[in-house]
């Protein structure tokens, strides 16, 4: 995506041979420098430089040009992959300086966050939508932010310094950011809405 992209050795320890790189427009000018070859690339083209275009129609990546403008590069690309049957998806500069650029993206993974294993990297966290239930190994003494969009019902947590039991988090009422891990193993759980977490991928 366009936004601040992690150092490369970052995308180097989270990529695998048989990944399919999806570039949303002008994100294709962010994985020309860092060296990553597009297979695709979507949207609009109001971003991509001629000089990016250039470069990866010699290296014959697929271009699919979609230009209305109801939705953004980052929800053409998911349309896309719902079409595809792809799935697990690991997206780097969805976070940006704009905070409404940072305030959109999120919007618009919560609407696929129930249908598509996704998770956000970015310099220092990684960041994804709670299907219902999450565990994971982690250090102790580290940052796990819960931020409500905008309400999570019924949340418990195991493993976090501010545990919560049965509780509710609210934007603009009640919010979860900044709680810290008191245990090597925290697990996160929630009966409704949705619920979007932070934590530090130490990579």
């Amino acid at each position: 995506m366009n936004g601040d992209m992690p150092p490369a050795r970052i995308f180097k320890k989270l990529r695998s041979k048989e990944d399919y790189i999806i570039c949303a427009d002008g994100g294709a000018n962010n994985a020309r420098k860092a060296g990553i070859k597009a297979d695709i690339i979507i949207g609009d083209f109001d971003s991509i430089t001629k000089s990016t275009l250039d470069f990866y129609k010699r290296k014959n990546t697929e271009f699919l040009k979609i230009s209305e403008q109801d939705t953004t590069d980052l929800e053409k690309s998911l349309m896309y992959i719902v079409e595809n049957g792809l799935d697990n998806l690991l997206i780097f500069g969805a976070i940006s300086g704009r905070p409404d650029h940072t305030l959109n993206n999120f919007s618009v993974l919560k609407r696929y966050g129930k249908i598509l294993n996704m998770r956000i990297f970015d310099r220092i966290y990684e960041i994804y939508f709670i299907n219902g239930k999450t565990e994971f190994n982690y250090k102790k003494g580290h940052i796990v932010s819960l931020i409500p969009m905008p309400l999570a019902e019924g949340i418990t947590t195991k493993g976090l310094k501010y545990a919560l039991k049965g509780e509710s988090l609210e934007s603009g009422i009640r919010e979860g950011a900044l709680n810290v891990s008191s245990a090597a193993r925290v697990t996160v759980e929630f009966k409704s809405g949705a619920l979007l977490l932070f934590k530090k991928h130490f990579l």
